[in-house]
C-alpha cells in the first residue's frame, strides 16, 4: 500500500498591471471577465460564504475540480478563498489564497499568497506556484497587457465643449443612445449598470433592419476616463480618455484586440465606424451646447 503523507506550503507571487484596482478586481469579481483567463465556472455566487465551482482538463486527460468558498471579500483591495482541488475522484490539495490589490505608479500591485496542504505527492508547492504563475500572466493577456501596441485601433478628436458635457453624453444612457454607433445607427438599451464590474446590453439596429446585439462590461469609470470590455462579435478592451485642451477637450478613442486575427477582422470595419461615432458625438455636442 502506498504511504500517505502531507506537504504544506505558502508561496506568494506578485504582479504589476497596467490597469487600476477597479479593472482588476472585476477580473476577479465578475464571472464573464474572470472566464477570459480563468476555466469558466459551472457555479459562481461571488459574495461572502458564496461558492465558486469549475471542472475541466487538457484533451484525453484528467479532470480536475476546483471548489471554492469566498471568505472575505473587499472591493478593490481584497479576496480571500479556501478550495479544493481534486484530481478525478482523489482530493489533491486544500488551499486558502488571498490577492491584495494595492495602487501603483504603474497601475496596480497584485500579492497573490497561497497557503496549501498538498496530499500524497498528487502536486507539488512548486507545480502550483509555477501554475499559478501561468494563470496571472493570463489575467494581465485578458486586461489588455500584451501587444497593445500592435493590436490597436486608435481615433482623436479635438472636440469644441468641455469634459463635464463629453463625460455627459458618454454615461447618461439617453445621450449615449442618441450617438453610439456608425451613421444610420439606432440603440434599444436593455441593462445599463454604470460602475465597474457593471453590464451594459443594448441593441444595435442597421439602417437596413439587421439588429446587433452589443453586452459590454464596465472596467473604470471616471470623468478623465472610461474603460469597458466588448464581448460580442469583435472582441476588445475599448478606453476612452479625456483631457482638457484650450477650452475643449480631446478625446482619444482606443480599441486593444486581444489578437492578431481579431484586429485584423474588425480593422475594415471599425476604422471608419469609430469615426462616425466620432461624427456622431460632435453633432450632439452642438446640439446640447446650443
Amino acid at each position: 500500500m502506498k504511504p500517505r503523507f502531507t506537504t504544506h506550503s505558502t508561496f506568494q507571487i506578485e504582479r504589476i498591471y497596467r490597469a487600476t484596482p477597479e479593472r482588476v478586481f472585476a477580473a476577479w469579481s465578475d464571472r464573464s471577465a474572470k472566464a477570459r483567463w480563468y476555466q469558466p465556472a459551472e457555479v459562481f455566487d461571488f459574495r461572502v460564504g458564496g461558492r465558486e465551482f469549475s471542472r475541466g482538463g487538457p484533451a484525453g486527460g484528467p479532470v480536475f475540480t476546483f471548489d471554492a468558498y469566498y471568505q472575505e471579500i473587499v472591493p478593490n483591495e481584497r479576496l480571500v478563498y479556501s478550495y479544493s482541488l481534486d484530481q478525478g475522484e482523489i482530493r489533491i490539495s486544500v488551499s486558502i489564497s488571498t490577492i491584495e490589490l494595492m495602487p501603483a505608479s504603474e497601475g496596480t500591485k497584485l500579492v497573490f499568497t497561497e497557503q496549501g496542504t498538498f496530499f500524497d505527492g498528487h502536486d507539488s508547492p512548486e507545480q502550483r506556484e509555477q501554475g499559478t504563475k501561468e494563470l496571472l500572466d493570463l489575467l494581465g493577456k485578458s486586461l489588455g497587457e500584451s501587444h497593445a501596441e500592435t493590436f490597436e485601433l486608435v481615433s482623436r478628436r479635438k472636440l469644441d465643449a468641455p469634459r463635464n458635457l463629453v463625460y455627459r453624453a458618454w454615461t447618461e444612457p439617453e445621450l449615449l443612445a442618441q450617438w453610439w454607433g456608425p451613421r444610420g445607427f439606432t440603440n434599444t438599451f436593455h441593462t445599463f449598470d454604470l460602475r465597474p464590474g457593471g453590464v451594459w446590453e443594448h441593441t444595435m439596429h442597421g439602417p437596413d433592419g439587421t439588429d446587433y446585439p452589443s453586452r459590454n462590461i464596465f472596467q473604470e469609470i471616471g470623468p478623465e476616463r472610461i474603460v469597458l470590455q466588448h464581448e460580442t462579435g469583435h472582441y476588445f478592451t475599448l478606453t476612452a480618455t479625456f483631457e482638457d485642451v484650450d477650452g475643449g477637450t480631446e478625446i482619444t478613442f482606443r480599441q486593444t484586440f486581444e489578437t492578431e486575427e481579431e484586429y485584423i477582422k474588425a480593422k475594415p470595419i471599425c476604422e471608419e465606424a469609430n469615426e462616425q461615432n466620432l461624427d456622431r458625438l460632435v453633432s450632439l455636442l452642438n446640439h446640447m451646447r446650443h
